[in-house]
């Protein structure tokens, strides 16, 4: 994949909700045998749904946000993405937050939060020393072709599910940028766990393979768990070292 991009503009993505309640019963009358009640039970969340089935409400929460950042600036362009998710992964109740910058206002980012349950929105301006800092890229939207479902979902086949069950009450958050290793875009998918551990991983949002932190593969594209390298980061030793730029990203 290409490193840093200049300034492009677009975006697509979005979000349905989904819960299943199965159950069986089967009584043998034929003999004097009974056969107890079988019940499974299965809910849908984030885990579990499939990620296209939210590219609608996410593109379109997108495009409002895009509107609104060109009534700040024209030239605004797309820079961070974040979503903040609940400890049960309950689909529609995540809060996503999209973070513009413009060549006009240097000094200043504009985010546009909105709550996936009821719509509502915030905007504001806020100045990049107070958030996220100076030295982030627009993000190139070729490459973007992942949405946070789908990332989260590798995350979780890959360690992320395992610290979940490990910590209860563990929240997630999903983080778009463009950023080390290689400063290429990724999806950065962090668990945080009451006792504040985290664990975090990175999902190439254009080619699918999983790293960790420093750059080290957890998960080939559309694989499985590397051996040897099958974890993340956590914050109890993790390091986060910054690779040489890569000029690709594929």
């Amino acid at each position: 994949m290409r490193g840093r991009t200049r300034w492009l503009k677009t975006g697509a993505i979005a979000a349905i909700v989904a819960v299943s309640l199965t159950g069986c019963l089967k009584r043998n009358t034929d003999t004097n045998i009974s056969t107890d009640t079988i019940q499974t039970t299965s809910v849908s969340n984030l885990s579990t749904l499939p990620p296209s089935s939210f590219d609608q409400d996410l593109d379109t929460h997108l495009k409002d946000a895009t509107a609104a950042a060109a009534t700040w600036h024209q030239d605004a362009l797309l820079t961070y993405v974040s979503v903040e998710l609940p400890a049960d992964l309950a689909p529609n109740t995540g809060r996503e937050v999209y973070v513009f910058g413009s060549a006009a206002n240097i000094d200043n980012w504009y985010t546009y939060s909105v709550a996936e349950d009821t719509g509502k929105f915030v905007r504001a301006i806020i100045p990049k020393e107070d958030y996220l800092g100076r030295n982030l890229d627009p993000i190139n939207f070729d490459f973007w072709t992942m949405n946070y479902v789908q990332a989260l979902q590798l995350a979780e086949a890959n360690g992320g599910a395992d610290f979940q069950t490990n910590n209860s009450g563990t929240t997630i958050t999903a983080y778009l940028s463009e950023r080390a290793p290689k400063n290429w875009l990724w999806w950065t998918i962090e668990y945080t766990a009451p006792s504040s551990e985290t664990f975090s991983l990175l999902i190439n949002p254009f080619q699918g393979n999983v790293v960790d932190e420093s750059g080290n593969e957890v998960a080939p594209a559309g694989g499985q768990p590397t051996p040897a390298t099958g974890t993340g980061n956590t914050s109890s030793g993790a390091t986060n070292t910054t690779n040489t730029t890569d000029t690709t990203q594929q």
